[in-house]
């Protein structure tokens, strides 16, 4: 029965095609409880818990140390061993900038970048003491004006 009520709507749904025209609205192309549904998976959203993920600089610039030294290691050895694994984990880094990661494995861009977060730090917290002082000597002076 539901396999005919379906064909008798898009049968219905060509007979006014034809005879309305294109420019107006027609109530009978509206179709309820069909939607498409994707998951976050499916649009290529990280999940709540991997965006809420922080970056230690200081722990990334170790692994960007320790991974360089190892592919240095790799490249001084010439068996065939090592010599894959060189390829492999050339291959892994190539598919992942080709799906648009960035690559934090440059371990003098880290230590730069950890440099400059200490640097914006302390000119904040220099500020901060700055608007601090302020703030009490204006609340001296109107505290003065108040006696006075």
């Amino acid at each position: 029965k539901a396999m005919k009520l379906e064909t008798s709507i898009v049968d219905d749904k060509k007979e006014t095609n034809k005879t309305v025209p294109k420019n107006s609205m027609n109530s009978t192309n509206i179709q309820f409880s069909k939607f498409e549904t994707k998951t976050k998976e499916d649009i290529g959203l990280q999940s709540a818990k991997e965006k809420k993920k922080k970056k230690n600089l200081v722990k990334m610039l170790d692994e960007a140390k320790k991974k360089k030294k190892e592919v240095s290691v790799l490249q001084k050895s010439t068996d065939e061993k090592s010599a894959t694994v060189l390829q492999d984990k050339a291959w892994v880094k190539a598919i992942s900038m080709a799906k648009g990661e960035k690559q934090k494995d440059n371990p003098e861009l880290i230590a730069k970048t950890i440099r400059r977060k200490e640097q914006s730090k302390k000119k904040s917290k220099k500020d901060w003491t700055s608007r601090i002082g302020g703030q009490k000597k204006s609340s001296k002076r109107k505290a003065e004006k108040e006696t006075s």
